[in-house]
């Protein structure tokens, strides 16, 4: 990768993060729209989009956030006050500009479908407010050190305006010679009379613009301007207005523009040439360079200051590729496969040598320090992800017609960044299907329930055991089950002669092909859907389940592991195969009192544990390691912990407690649901993992039958 390629990379790569920095942003500012301090934050996220678009030649994409940032900047004025159509005008911009840098990013010529058309909207926008009242074309802000500066030739003129144009003009005109051309400040004071006298604002711009550019406009507007009722057209209200022009026409040509102005109060031209041009900004930046050198210095004195004080932990981050991460994390997986064969080698532990022992000890600290750190690298918190849904229920909010509020908790629940990339879009489709199918069709249905007429949606995140949870819970009206039955029966999915459970009826919702609603729409119909989110959460490793109540709501949980790489495991003996059971589902193991167990005929075995009846499960009866059934005296039983309930499995022996590397055993697993992969041991063997998941779905399916 050449220096080009790596410059264009960090700056796609900060694009990214303005935009989902900005995204967010544009709902709150739905939600609180008198909140200046989120538009200032916007602006300043499309003004540097602006300035990288146009540094690295995404020309659409510039040209767009241009506009884009000039409707910003008027509502940033004070006493400006956002109402539901600008908010509306603002996200629907957005989204074109999402749209348009993934266009240029794909080196695409075309544009976006509502390029132009968002595009007409926001001038019309930006005309509607700057006829309204004193308005600066300009939105760049510079250095405040430009209030403090003068211009010799006349003290009058508003430096810092005349100042922020040039910026302005040296960024348009960058590749250009100024070559003769003049810099024309316009000071116009105008009688209220001036209408009478055949003045024209449309016109009299279109004259002056033929004959040069003008960069920059100011108007003034009296404070004493009248009600509606009291508004006479034929008096002129703006008090002056101030132009700056950049023509290379002479002084003579541009008076004439003017000849319709009989006072010489009226107007004041006032030229400048280029060499005074280059004065004025070489005095200004020597009065920069003066004042940074005294911040410099003032903080400086600071710095020595806070050396002297006590010194407080400050936080610094570095932006890292996210393949040079995983290339990390799976070769901390190689040295703790290495670690446990130097732990577990039957040679080096029969040495007997305690140094030895004591070096292989701190080989292992320091290998679970180190795999703990990397693994922290990985987890982020959902958050991004959970703030990016809003987005997705607003949309499909008014599409529906139908109010919404979406509740968010547990934002801050961190999850393996490889399985919060792969969550957004079993999010999408679980979410819009609240929406559309969940949360009743009107606010009189709603009201006739007892409801408020607001539908809400509630997304949470939560850890439970060794599971990471999300839940999605509307209040709408529930699952129709016996409605479900019938369209699964005409479909061909249920049989006709067969009595099913409402969860065996909920589960025909994930069929492929499957679907209640009654037409086609651009939100579902088509039958796909939660299909393709089953797949997706078992490409996971995970498992949705839906728990519902007619007239009253439903839940949808995703149950996921907490990562995708390496787990803490109890390893224990079968016959003389070696499993792994995730430890942070292990309760406790204990040695069986045989009165404490109980056969229930057709139902299995069970054991008092503590109070509390739980299910036994025979691991190798489960696996089909061996047929013949292994006495409970002779066994081990661990309680493991599940969100479902507990359970006891049967082992032959514990073995003890290590720390593996998961490895997916591909398609072949997709069918063993009690095996959530394989890990290679110390001694270089093979053990399974199991699935406390599955072994779950396997006792509830044993307790149906």
């Amino acid at each position: 990768m050449n220096k080009h390629d790596r410059v264009m990379e960090i700056f796609l790569q900060e694009c990214k993060e303005i935009l989902e920095d900005i995204a967010p942003k544009l709902l709150n500012l739905e939600q609180t729209p008198d909140n200046k301090e989120i538009i200032n934050d916007i602006f300043r996220g499309i003004h540097t989009l602006k300035g990288n678009a146009n540094s690295f030649g995404f020309t659409k994409l510039g040209g767009f956030v241009h506009y884009f940032e000039d409707l910003l900047s008027i509502y940033r004025q004070e006493g400006k006050k956002l109402q539901s159509k600008e908010v509306d005008i603002f996200i629907r911009s957005f989204d074109i500009v999402e749209l348009v840098f993934s266009y240029e990013e794909e080196g695409r010529e075309d544009y976006p479908q509502d390029y132009h058309k968002i595009l007409e909207e926001i001038k019309t926008s930006i005309d509607e407010e700057n006829s309204q009242e004193t308005h600066e074309n300009s939105s760049v802000v510079f250095d405040e050190v430009v209030m403090e500066s003068t211009y010799e030739h006349n003290e009058n003129i508003d430096i810092s305006q005349l100042l922020t144009m040039l910026q302005e003009t040296k960024f348009e005109y960058k590749n250009q010679e100024l070559g003769e051309k003049k810099l024309h400040i316009v000071e116009m004071h105008l009688d209220n009379d001036i209408y009478l006298r055949g003045y024209n604002h449309q016109i009299f711009f279109r004259l002056l613009s033929e004959l040069g550019e003008i960069l920059y406009s100011v108007y003034e507007i009296d404070e004493n301007l009248p009600s509606l009722e009291d508004f006479n057209t034929e008096i002129s209200y703006i008090k002056s207005l101030t132009l700056y022009f950049l023509s290379d026409k002479d002084l003579m040509d541009i008076e004439d523009v003017f000849e319709f102005i009989a006072q010489e109060h009226e107007v004041n031209i006032i030229s400048i040439t280029p060499k005074e041009i280059e004065q004025i900004l070489l005095k200004t930046q020597e009065q920069i360079s003066l004042k940074k050198a005294t911040l410099e210095q003032e903080q400086t004195i600071l710095t020595e200051e806070k050396r002297l004080a006590p010194q407080e932990k400050t936080k610094s981050s570095i932006r890292v590729e996210s393949a040079k991460l995983d290339e990390l994390f799976d070769s901390i997986g190689e040295l703790v496969i290495a670690q446990s064969y130097i732990s577990q080698n039957e040679q080096i532990r029969s040495l007997n040598n305690k140094e030895l022992d004591q070096y292989v000890n701190m080989l292992g600290k320091s290998t679970r320090l180190i795999q703990n750190k990397v693994m922290g690298l990985r987890m982020i918190p959902i958050r991004d992800t959970f703030l990016k849904m809003r987005r997705v229920v607003r949309d499909v909010s008014q599409k529906t017609d139908k109010p919404i509020e979406l509740i968010l908790s547990g934002e801050d629940t961190e999850v393996d960044k490889t399985m919060v990339d792969k969550l957004s879009e079993p999010l999408i489709h679980l979410l819009r299907n609240s929406v559309d199918h969940g949360i009743e069709a009107t606010k009189e249905e709603r009201i006739a329930a007892g409801k408020e007429p607001e539908g809400n949606i509630y997304l949470s995140a939560s850890h439970k055991g060794s599971s990471f949870v999300i839940e999605i819970s509307d209040d709408g009206r529930g699952i129709d089950t016996q409605k479900i039955l019938r369209k699964a029966r005409e479909k061909g999915f249920a049989k006709e002669d067969v009595n099913y459970t409402d969860e065996e009826i909920v589960e025909f919702l994930f069929h492929a092909g499957f679907s209640t609603a009654e037409a086609i729409t651009d939100i579902s119909g088509r039958g796909v859907g939660l299909d393709a989110v089953k797949r997706s959460i078992e490409d996971l490793r995970g498992k949705i389940t839906v728990e519902t109540e007619f007239g009253v709501g439903s839940t949808f949980k995703i149950i996921l592991p907490l990562t995708l790489a390496i787990i803490d495991g109890l390893t224990v003996r079968i016959e003389d195969e070696t499993l792994i059971v995730p430890t942070l589902s292990v309760v406790e193991s204990f040695s069986p009192v045989l009165e404490d167990i109980h056969h229930v005929k057709g139902d299995g075995e069970f054991i008092n544990y503590r109070g509390e009846i739980l299910p036994i499960v025979r691991l190798n009866k489960l696996l089909n390691l061996n047929t013949k059934i292994i006495p409970f005296a002779e066994s081990t039983f661990i309680c493991v912990d599940h969100e479902r309930g507990r359970y006891i499995l049967q082992v032959d022996e514990l073995l003890g407690r290590q720390q593996v590397v998961i490895k997916s055993l591909g398609l072949l697993s997709n069918n063993i649901k009690e095996i959530a992969g394989v890990a290679i041991l110390g001694t270089g063997n093979i053990a399974l993992i199991l699935n406390i998941e599955g072994i779950r779905d396997y006792l509830d399916l044993e307790v149906v039958r």
